[in-house]
């Protein structure tokens, strides 16, 4: 029987459509396949989305436009925009390993999470649509190591341990981010509060400002680019008060350890913790310790002597 050749299937191919959430867009990855040099890829385009090919070994000649063909070398990237008519030339004596990745970038009706502001994924994906639509293609050399992904994916393919199926998505993603880092360079972003889980972030907040006593749901706002009405419900939904109540309880448990271990005034520990007074201070804390300023100095002083005597007491014999 005469022999018929045909395009081999390889280990990473993938039917599946991968879809990737982040808050406000989504990462389409409807294509994943390595490919060698008995690959035949006729000529075709994407109207939607970009492809991608990644030279692992050898290299093989890609022709766009019909009339420019290149030369990609191992380690080297082509990443194709929609609508660019594009094919590998056939060269079956010539050997080469790359993959290929065919995804798109679609923006989510709703966010995945409430967050308040997405303007730090807005930037990176303006600067991913600018590349897009910037030129027809990019060639270039990967300098951030995509191809420790490949393996990784690989090993996912052929141990199909538990989860495997989820694993190869963030894979994918991790790929196609790392490559595209070779032509975008960093944004110098400042990343708040979509990369941060929210109570966190708020906490974090207070105990670096708790000192303020000005501090209002306002500067929180501001620092999270939020609505003031937003970071208060917020606030009520994540910790159960109001931010002046919560803020109390912080400063409170400052002043204590003002007064546990210095012998500041309660005028200078009220100006440390950002409570208006003395007066102020020894109130709140009364409220919400249930004892006065004085006795708990006084509770703290005979804590430390017991603690003092404990530690040079002799010890006795123990007699068995």
């Amino acid at each position: 029987m005469e022999h018929r050749p045909s395009q081999p299937l390889h280990m990473l191919y993938s039917p599946n459509i991968n879809t990737i959430s982040f808050n406000i867009y989504d990462m389409i990855i409807s294509y994943v396949e390595e490919h060698d040099e008995k690959t035949v890829l006729f000529p075709h385009t994407h109207s939607e989305e970009c492809e991608l090919f990644y030279c692992e070994s050898g290299s093989f000649t890609i022709v766009l436009n019909d009339d420019e063909l290149y030369s990609v070398e191992a380690n080297q990237v082509v990443l194709l925009t929609p609508n660019i008519k594009h094919m590998i030339l056939y060269e079956p004596n010539k050997p080469c390993s790359y993959v290929t990745m065919i995804f798109s970038m679609a923006e989510r009706k709703t966010p995945l999470f409430d967050q308040g502001t997405d303007g730090f994924e807005k930037k990176h994906m303006e600067a991913l649509f600018n590349l897009i639509n910037g030129k027809d293609y990019y060639i270039f050399n990967d300098q951030h190591g995509a191809a420790t992904y490949i393996n990784k994916i690989r090993d996912e393919f052929r141990y199909k341990e538990w989860g495997w199926i989820y694993k190869l998505r963030t894979l994918y993603a991790a790929f196609i981010m790392t490559v595209i880092r070779n032509v975008i360079p960093p944004l110098n972003l400042e990343c708040k509060v979509e990369l941060m889980n929210l109570p966190v972030a708020f906490t974090k907040y207070l105990h670096a400002n708790y000192m303020n006593p000005d501090l209002s749901i306002q500067d929180l706002a501001d620092e999270f680019y939020m609505s003031a009405r937003h970071v208060n419900r917020l606030f009520r939904e994540y910790f159960g008060a109001s931010l002046s109540k919560t803020l109390s309880q912080y400063r409170i448990n400052y002043s204590k350890y003002y007064l546990l271990n210095t012998d500041k005034s309660v005028e200078e520990i009220s100006e440390l913790v950002g409570i208006s007074s003395a007066s102020t201070l020894s109130r709140l804390f009364k409220e919400i310790e249930g004892m006065t300023i004085s006795e708990y100095r006084f509770l703290c002083k005979q804590q430390k002597k017991m603690t003092k005597s404990l530690s040079t007491a002799p010890v006795g014999n123990i007699e068995t």
